[in-house]
């Protein structure tokens, strides 16, 4: 049997969020039409302090024959089946084991201080000698460190040793609105972005409880966020350098020209320039067929002057150096961006 999986939805009202609920339809529609009964929201289904759950009834009532599994997130704590009616909908608000094609799902609602493993803990006896899968809400701590950028500080945290214990087949897990795996823990991500900085296609997930197999589904979302940011070092030739850049950032968005008009863009070029007049007007050439988010236009406030060649000259070289480092950035690490902000930084004395 197959089982969709999303989480991190945070609905408000169709008027506020159209395009969260269009979203959230098109998992639905499509869990549907390829024949898949249940799916799973690994909780913030609803925004913080959101109340009203009549909109969201209606869209299950259109997919009746869809099971709705849901547990709360930190956001949406207060959801329960008394305040959310409907003969699809589950609401789990105590961990609860239950069997799905005599596969055991553990649910494990989000509770405020706790720790995952704790919870599961509590029902070692449910799942003991079983194969299983976990889904639950919070931040998994055994890997490259994702935290979720919108909420710093620890949410009911799953670590290594909690899996090296409990041994799951399959963690599924919501609060990281970025789409993630490592190794058997997955991220669905949010279905659609939030905001600008949660960019991309987005996606949902499909798990197959007969080998264990998570194949992602792309949404088809009302609206597309990009940030494009851009690193400028001082030298003859930063313009066309430039226009090659943006040309190979829209190529890696990977979307049909049919789609430019969801995009919405923020655009920055931080660094150094010779020529900021012409730095700007080619980001303004570059991204001319997008929109941009809140029509802010291309930022270049942290794009500083220069004029000092020997310094121009350093830089330039610096910046190949970094690039040919044998250095694996993010996670843990800095990005490379950071890195290069931060050597400009030194060499001009900023």
């Amino acid at each position: 049997m197959r089982i969709s999986v999303t989480a991190d939805v945070h609905l408000r009202t169709r008027v506020e969020h159209p395009e969260r609920y269009n979203a959230l339809e098109n998992i639905f529609e499509q869990t549907s039409t390829e024949g898949v009964e249940n799916l799973l929201i690994a909780g913030d289904l609803f925004d913080k302090d959101f109340r009203s759950y009549s909109e969201f009834e209606e869209l299950c009532r259109k997919y009746s024959k869809l099971g709705l599994h849901i547990i709360p997130g930190n956001h949406d704590p207060s959801i329960s089946g008394m305040s959310i009616v409907g003969d699809n909908i589950h609401i789990y608000t105590d961990s609860t084991a239950l069997e799905i094609d005599s596969t055991t799902f553990l649910f494990i609602p989000y509770e405020e201080k706790a720790k995952m493993g704790e919870k599961i803990a509590e029902m070692e006896k449910e799942i003991e000698g079983k194969e299983w899968i976990l889904v639950a809400h919070g931040d998994y701590y055994g890997g490259a460190k994702e935290l979720n950028p919108l909420e710093p500080g620890t949410y009911m945290p799953l670590s290594r040793k909690d899996l090296e214990r409990f041994n799951p087949r399959t963690v599924l897990l919501g609060h990281i609105h970025r789409p993630l795996s490592q190794n058997n823990v997955h991220y669905a991500g949010s279905p659609c972005g939030l905001d600008i900085n949660e960019t991309g296609r987005r996606r949902f997930l499909v798990y197959d409880t007969a080998d264990g197999s998570i194949v992602p589904r792309v949404v088809r979302t009302d609206v597309l966020y990009f940030y494009e940011s851009f690193v400028i070092v001082p030298m003859d030739d930063e313009v066309t350098m430039l226009q090659q850049e943006i040309k190979e950032r829209i190529e890696s968005w990977n979307i049909d020209r049919s789609e430019y008009p969801k995009v919405r863009v923020r655009v920055e070029a931080v660094g150094y320039a010779t020529d900021r007049r012409a730095v700007l007007a080619a980001l303004e050439k570059g991204f001319e067929r997008f929109k941009y988010f809140k029509d802010e236009g291309p930022k270049i406030e942290r794009l500083l002057a220069s004029s000092d060649y020997q310094l121009n000259a350093i830089a330039e070289r610096t910046m190949k150096l970094i690039d040919e480092l044998d250095w694996t950035f993010g996670g843990d690490e800095p990005a490379k961006e950071h890195v290069k902000i931060a050597a400009l930084s030194v060499i001009y004395g900023d």
